[in-house]
């Protein structure tokens, strides 16, 4: 079962998924990249011409001003993407470029792997989550349907 997890950090990688809009295998240099870290705490942020588009694992939402931003294109958008896509009103399509992350209050990895996770920092830059607002409200929502289901025996 997944918990909520507030203290999550990323080491940004200029890295582009393969073919993004698929599901796919192909993933060896973002594997490599992952093996060398706590994965319980840490992923990696992909980078490519700039801009942010997801992590290693998981969707990100960017949060300013309590309005949440999703990059436009070139990421995979999974499942626990699409259940927060039903929750929250309006998700802004736009470029997150890394100059601008320090505009950003906080940034959430959402994933099958991780649930939601709230990122703490940002490594090789000084970005900090400003506060937890938006990732108490999903993480409300995401206990809740998580905590109807029902564990599966093998």
């Amino acid at each position: 079962k997944l918990s909520p997890k507030s203290n999550f950090d990323l080491k940004l990688v200029n890295l582009k998924r393969e073919k993004p809009e698929f599901k796919n295998l192909k993933y060896k240099n973002i594997l490599r990249h992952l093996k060398k870290l706590d994965n319980s705490k840490s992923d990696i942020g992909l980078i490519s011409n700039k801009k942010i588009l997801e992590t290693g694992t998981s969707n990100l939402l960017f949060v300013k001003d309590d309005k949440i931003y999703t990059p436009i294109k070139d990421y995979y958008e999974g499942n626990t993407f699409r259940f927060f896509k039903s929750k929250i009103k309006k998700i802004i399509k736009k470029n997150v470029f890394v100059k601008d992350l320090k505009y950003y209050d906080e940034i959430l990895l959402v994933g099958s792997g991780k649930g939601i996770a709230s990122v703490k920092t940002i490594k090789g830059i000084s970005w900090k989550r400003k506060n937890l607002k938006q990732f108490k409200f999903l993480s409300k929502h995401f206990s809740s349907i998580v905590n109807k289901c029902k564990p599966h025996r093998f």
